[in-house]
């Protein structure tokens, strides 16, 4: 009886472990994008000139893509 409950307990250990798995990789938590920061600089700015410089940001657990200008 004892090894029935202790079998029971380590297969409903390894359902759960599974559970939790599928669900972190359905929601794309093992996929995690590279945090980089790109800035499009010109050769040589001119007074006037904006180029678009863009981040990435988490934003509640997702990292997203953050677009701004930049004028010189």
């Amino acid at each position: 009886m004892v090894r029935t409950v202790i079998l029971s307990a380590i297969a409903a250990l390894m359902g759960f472990t599974a559970l939790f798995i599928g669900a972190a990789s359905a929601t794309g938590y093992f996929k995690r994008q590279p945090v980089t920061a790109t800035v499009e600089m010109p050769a040589e700015p001119v007074a006037g000139d904006c180029v678009i410089q863009t981040r990435w940001m988490s934003d509640a657990g997702r990292m997203v893509q953050v677009e701004r200008p930049v004028c010189y």
